[in-house]
């Protein structure tokens, strides 16, 4: 597991390589507090998981953030946050970022929560979300819509996806699409916290 943390504390960098390493042994994890030094560790690493500090990028009005999904596609974005703002919160949900981790997390959760971004899972404090979602919304898909939604959300591929169902790829980016409509989200991530907090 390909780790790199941006944080502007290296004790908190050198603390949280240190208790993950205990609990993660094959995590690979490095840190930086320097935007550059994050640039060359993202393109030497371009699928890893980036642990970023919420501070950093607030300042910066999530300039860095974007400029950072954008050219590597592949990153899977986990936000640092120090205390729950949920207009901030919807705001990084809205850019596809896949988790937040409240900065005085145990050891235990930073990893439970690494662990799943690695299995392409979405996660987001439950209490830190601005409007829970209904489940009766989930009652406006067909059946078939609510399988390929829980399997997705479960961080399955389409092709695995498919495989399960017994259907082809092509169908499930149809359900997938019309799913996105019926439930008003732009992607894969939104549609997954949907349904993980209309079954919390």
């Amino acid at each position: 597991m390909r780790v790199i943390m941006f944080d502007r504390q290296s004790i908190f960098i050198h603390g949280a390589i240190h208790s993950l390493q205990k609990l993660i042994p094959e995590i690979n994890m490095t840190g930086t507090g320097q935007a550059e030094d994050l640039w060359a560790q993202v393109s030497a690493s371009p699928s890893a998981i980036v642990l970023i500090d919420g501070n950093l990028i607030q300042n910066e009005e999530t300039a860095l953030l974007e400029a950072l999904m954008h050219r590597f596609p592949a990153i899977r974005v986990v936000m640092v946050l120090a205390k729950k703002e949920a207009r901030w919160v919807e705001q990084l949900r809205q850019r596809n970022v896949m988790a937040i981790i409240p900065r005085n997390a145990s050891p235990e959760r930073f990893s439970a929560v690494l662990d799943s971004v690695s299995r392409g899972m979405v996660c987001f404090p439950g209490e830190w979300i601005k409007q829970p979602s209904s489940p009766e919304a989930l009652l406006a898909l067909s059946e078939r819509q609510r399988e390929v939604l829980k399997l997705l959300a479960a961080g399955e591929s389409n092709k695995e996806i498919g495989r399960n169902l017994n259907i082809s790829a092509a169908t499930v980016k149809a359900h997938l699409e019309a799913l996105f409509r019926r439930l008003d989200v732009k992607n894969r991530t939104q549609a997954a916290m949907f349904y993980t907090r209309a079954m919390a």
